[in-house]
């Protein structure tokens, strides 16, 4: 029987620390995760009580206002934890240097980066609550995932969206980041969103359309399948957020976004990002 683990909140605590940076970085570096020159640049944090590692990289590979995202790596920490045996998830949050000044107007690293942070608060507690999150993301992930787990993959990947990532963006807009952008042949588009509701209904539509675009891509001799299922899961998960047919209503407010997107919003030429 493997022997159960301590708390993974705890044990995240415990293991994120400056203190623990250096072997934080040997772990990585031993288990092939970034390069050389990316694990030296990890570095140590700790913002409202939030402990975190970070790295700032130089790619300009960002568009739509984003400038941070959080990356998840399955790592073996027992040299630094022994009560922990097996896979440990580490979120681990990147940001990225604006390297177009005229793209630099629509970025606010602290919003973006508080956005992070929060994501991170919750995946902690929902990996907390949930110590079988670890195997299931290894497994069901849309990078990892075989055409064999494909629609437990699409129902693991679709929970996360509604489950950490719309309440985020909820916290998002209570904090007055309620900017949304489309980035086209050298042009950014710019709409202020001032009802919650339908800030929500826009950037859950984009998260859904663009991870069902994912899995098309991976398998796209199965799109049939992906859209049924695809479907089926957000209608399901999506129901107690934004009622009956999620799926076709999410849809519709996309279009509506685009609609008003190009009636309301402004326009800026910053050329290529």
């Amino acid at each position: 029987m493997t022997p159960k683990n301590p708390s993974y909140k705890n044990t995240y605590y415990n293991l994120v620390t400056r203190e623990n940076l250096e072997g934080i970085k040997k772990i990585i570096e031993d288990q092939g995760y970034y390069d050389p020159v990316t694990i030296n640049k990890i570095q140590y944090d700790e913002i409202n009580n939030l402990p975190h590692f970070f790295i700032i990289v130089d790619s300009p590979d960002y568009t739509f206002g984003h400038y941070a995202m959080l990356d998840g790596i399955y790592l073996e920490v027992d040299s630094i934890i022994p009560q922990w045996t097996g896979i440990f998830y580490l979120g681990m949050i990147i940001t990225r240097k604006p390297t177009n000044e005229k793209v630099k107007q629509f970025i606010d690293p602290a919003k973006d980066l508080e956005h992070e942070l929060n994501h991170l608060h919750r995946l902690i507690d929902c990996i907390d609550k949930n110590p079988d999150y670890i195997e299931r993301s290894m497994k069901y992930n849309v990078g990892s995932c075989t055409l064999g787990d494909l629609d437990k993959s699409i129902e693991f990947e679709v929970g996360k969206i509604f489950l950490m990532e719309v309440p985020t963006l909820g916290l998002d807009f209570d904090m007055g980041q309620n900017d949304m952008f489309s980035y086209e042949q050298g042009i950014v588009t710019k709409i202020t969103l001032g009802n919650k509701e339908d800030f929500l209904r826009y950037k859950a539509g984009h998260c859904l359309a663009e991870l069902h675009d994912q899995y098309v891509k991976k398998f796209p001799e199965h799109v049939d399948r992906i859209k049924n299922k695809f479907t089926m899961e957000v209608n399901q998960q999506g129901k107690t957020l934004f009622g009956d047919n999620c799926m076709m209503s999410l849809l519709l407010s996309l279009m509506e976004f685009y609609s008003v997107l190009e009636t309301e919003g402004s326009s800026y030429e910053v050329g290529e990002i």
